[in-house]
């Protein structure tokens, strides 16, 4: 019998034949397969849906670092092991966790961006194989001029932010 996440895959494949898409919403997908009877809330998707909602709320959180004229995530989260079980905490960067759980949290963030990064690569270079009649795709691993970008961006946004204020 199929796991549950080999169900979805198996009817999204059925769901991007029957409509012949290329690519597809999964707002579309879910809509046809709750219309379908194929896909309904499990049991433990409720706490799913709280918890999800509960995290996502604390990944959201940011502030304002004044010296270093850039935002940074408010709470940071850590895989830490009780009784042999993996759980995740989050702590106030400002304020909590300590100064193992902070440096556990940074390099499980360096190990999930490497991670991240090696998915891509491997996915760039399956297309290119499977499309090799069209240009070339191109993964840059080095992020250094984006993060620069995005720092530019950031101050940009805040410069603009205290000029309508001004206004």
């Amino acid at each position: 019998m199929a796991d549950y996440n080999e169900q979805v895959n198996r009817w999204w494949d059925e769901w991007t034949a029957e409509t012949g898409q290329d690519s597809g919403d999964p707002d579309d997908f879910i809509a046809w397969a709750v219309a379908s009877g194929r896909l309904a809330l499990r049991p433990q998707a409720v706490r799913q849906a709280l918890r999800r909602q509960v995290t996502q709320a604390l990944r959201q959180a940011k502030r304002w670092d004044e010296d270093g004229g850039f935002t940074y995530r408010a709470k940071q989260c850590v895989m830490v092991m009780e009784g042999g079980t993996p759980h995740t905490h989050y702590f106030d960067i400002d304020t909590g966790g300590t100064a193992t759980k902070r440096q556990k949290a940074v390099r499980q963030r360096r190990e999930a961006v490497a991670h991240n990064v090696y998915r891509a690569v491997c996915d760039t270079e399956r297309m290119n194989k499977n499309f090799p009649d069209e240009p070339e795709l191109n993964f840059f691993k080095d992020f250094t001029d984006d993060c620069a970008e995005l720092r530019a961006a950031e101050t940009s946004m805040l410069d603009e932010d205290d000029g309508e204020e001004a206004a």
